[in-house]
């Protein structure tokens, strides 16, 4: 075995024995001085414990003990704010940006519109206790719904609109897959490049059963997993 894997093993034992989460790991150097390796022997190792989930790097922080995945239903009703407080998570959602865009063959198809016409974009970061999760790219029909929006800052989209337009949605749809971050994902979600990431993309329907939003999520799959309903 090498001795990266070695210094993984004993430091997820460790973790396991004597750390909680949100926790922060020694610094690096001290460590490596510890295990009696190079830093880069030392950042190997805890590569091989940020893949498993035990670990998350925090640019400027350190890196910190996370807890066990969070289990997310996928139904429905499904929603993202409401899910994780249930299980006494602190999620949030924080706006980035707001636009219009042409429709791809893909959002044209969700949408049941024409590709290239204008769909309204925005575009949410997700947080678990201040831990980016999901990076978030809701497509929209045009409509007066479009006012709104541009008022909306943070928190639940669809409990937004439900609160603002009157319009409550549900999922019909949803495709799941995996991909490797692009630098924007890398960027907010804080993740290398070599993470792969979960991809969901949903299409949610209005009272009228008519499709509405189409979502693109991509979210740190060592952070949640999906729990899926099959009503008998």
């Amino acid at each position: 075995m090498a001795r990266y894997q070695e210094i993984a093993l004993s430091l997820e034992q460790e973790i396991s024995q004597a750390y909680h989460a949100g926790q922060y790991l020694p610094a690096e150097q001290r460590l490596a001085e510890r295990y009696q390796v190079n830093r880069h022997t030392l950042r190997r190792a805890i590569d091989e414990l940020v893949g498993k989930g035990w670990l998350l790097r925090q640019q400027g922080k350190g890196v910190m003990v996370l807890s066990k995945p969070v289990r997310y239903p996928l139904h429905a009703g499904a929603k993202f704010t409401d899910n994780l407080l249930n299980i006494g998570a602190a999620p949030t959602s924080q706006l980035l940006n707001l636009c219009r865009i042409h429709a791809s063959e893909r959002i044209s198809e969700a949408l049941q519109i024409p590709v290239a016409s204008q769909v309204v974009q925005l575009k949410t970061l997700r947080f678990i206790d201040d831990t980016p999760v999901s990076l978030v790219f809701h497509h929209f029909k045009l409509g007066e719904h479009e006012i709104a929006l541009g008022s909306y800052q943070e928190g639940s989209v669809h409990q937004f609109l439900k609160q603002h337009c009157h319009i409550t949605l549900k999922r019909q749809h949803t495709v799941i897959g995996a991909q490797l971050p692009s630098a924007n994902d890398s960027a907010c979600l804080q993740v290398p490049s070599n993470t792969p990431l979960l991809r969901l993309q949903s299409i949610n329907v209005d009272q009228q059963h008519q499709p509405f939003e189409f979502s693109v999520s991509h979210i740190r799959a060592e952070l949640v997993e999906l729990s899926l309903e099959h009503p008998l």
